[in-house]
């Protein structure tokens, strides 16, 4: 394998393996709104007739017609013959390869459209498209917040949910009890602009009679990223039978209970503990002083009968 193979191979791997692209569920190529897309074209064929010809690779869309044109002689790209988009560009190693995907950087809303890649051979004037992507842009919303407002006159309470940031318009639902449809004509749902911006926040009120402890739920679906975020708002009070607090209060009776036992417990064994060490060094001491007594010879001597004593020859 000559050096150049090589760096094509490797080229060709590290571009795998470094992009990563998402599809939705129409088949289009999933962009996030401001970042980077990659829109994959892929000569399938034996690249030897992409080396051994003069070749040309064009990119173009619906509205902005043509995006990014390269020419290559023989394998070599010729730098005064390409066409680069502001945002768009193709591999120059595309004969090499085989890879003329075009990687398009910036997106915005309106890149939400059909792309194709022409390919001519030895200069000739009709092309064929080799590959057409669809591109979607979309942008995450936030996490939903759920609000529960207080219960009017007739007994409706009143839910407000609200999102922000995403692209484009959501669908919002709104669950009670984690199963159950709010009942007609009790939802009303507004999208808003941000200023300046491509974003849209989108809020939701339901009114509803519904018990006090019922759950409610908030979900955001972004169908361009295959999103769904929810949230459930979950009543303050929770309702507990007297068989259950009655069984609550005796546990911490026990747990208390038990904690006082261990407790003395555990005092009892420290007051012993330290009776015994006192006790074992009295005892100690009392045997020191028994053996210096017997290792000790005492000898009285009367000294008023010292003079009869006898004599003794030495």
């Amino acid at each position: 394998m000559t050096p150049r193979w090589f760096t094509a191979l490797l080229l060709g791997l590290v571009e795998l393996v470094s992009t990563e692209v998402f599809f939705t569920d129409e088949g289009c190529v999933r962009a996030m709104l401001g970042e980077s897309a990659v829109l994959p074209c892929t000569y399938n064929k034996s690249t030897q007739r992409l080396l051994s010809s003069n070749i040309s690779a064009l990119w173009t869309s619906e509205e902005e017609g043509e995006m990014v044109k390269k020419m290559w002689r023989l394998g070599e790209e010729e730098m005064l013959n390409r066409t680069d988009h502001a945002r768009a560009r193709m591999p120059s190693l595309g004969p090499q390869t085989g890879d003329f995907s075009m990687t398009l950087a910036g997106i915005v809303t309106t890149d939400t459209k059909s792309y194709s890649l022409h390919i001519s051979f030895d200069g000739g004037e009709r092309s064929s498209v080799l590959c057409t992507v669809c591109l979607r842009v979309g942008a995450h919303f936030s996490f939903p917040s759920v609000q529960r407002g207080e219960v009017d006159s007739k007994g409706k309470t009143h839910f407000e949910c609200h999102s922000r940031g995403g692209y484009p318009q959501p669908t919002l639902h709104w669950l009670l009890n984690a199963t159950d449809v709010p009942p007609e004509g009790s939802v009303q749902t507004y999208t808003q602009p941000l200023q300046d911006s491509e974003l849209f926040n989108i809020t939701s009120i339901l009114t509803v009679n519904i018990a006090t402890d019922v759950p409610v739920a908030c979900a955001i679906e972004n169908h361009v990223l295959n999103e769904t975020f929810s949230t459930t708002d979950w009543p303050e009070e929770v309702q507990v039978s007297p068989v259950v607090a009655r069984a609550s209060e005796a546990m911490w009776v026990f747990s208390t209970v038990l904690f006082v036992l261990v407790g003395l417990m555990v005092a009892a064994v420290i007051i012993f503990q330290t009776k015994w060490n006192g006790s074992r060094s009295r005892r100690h001491h009392v045997h020191t002083d028994d053996s210096d007594s017997e290792d000790t010879d005492i000898i009285t001597v009367d000294m008023r009968n010292l003079d009869t004593l006898a004599e003794t020859d030495v």
